[in-house]
């Protein structure tokens, strides 16, 4: 079996320059978002985990693109639905309104009178 040679997420802060935090590594390993391996619950990482690191975190120039088509201006104010119209709640007659309960008992404060 090949050796591989590991690093520490430390090395790894170090070696990739002073924006590379080791909290954002240790972050980016714990969601899976970098390459790196997990041995005895530290991460490590091979030569291999560095270049695809570098190379997910590459910026190249953007190429020229064809200038964009603006947007058509639009020719009126979109128009909003009317509300859907529910008819209200009717009580039926002959039956007793509802009566006002009030506050439960046990909530109120008594007098220490």
């Amino acid at each position: 079996m090949a050796e591989r040679l590991t690093i520490n997420k430390r090395q790894l802060a170090k070696l990739l320059g002073e924006d590379f935090k080791v909290s954002w590594i240790e972050d980016q390993c714990r969601t899976r978002r970098i390459p790196h391996l997990l041995i005895a619950g530290q991460y490590a990482f091979t030569e291999g985990h560095v270049q695809e690191i570098l190379a997910m975190h590459e910026r190249r120039p953007a190429e020229e693109q064809p200038a964009a088509v603006p947007a058509p201006a639009p020719t009126s104010a979109p128009q909003r639905r009317p509300r859907a119209s529910r008819p209200l709640p009717t009580i039926p007659t002959g039956t007793a309104p509802l009566r006002d309960r009030g506050l439960p008992t046990h909530r109120l404060r008594r007098d220490a009178s």
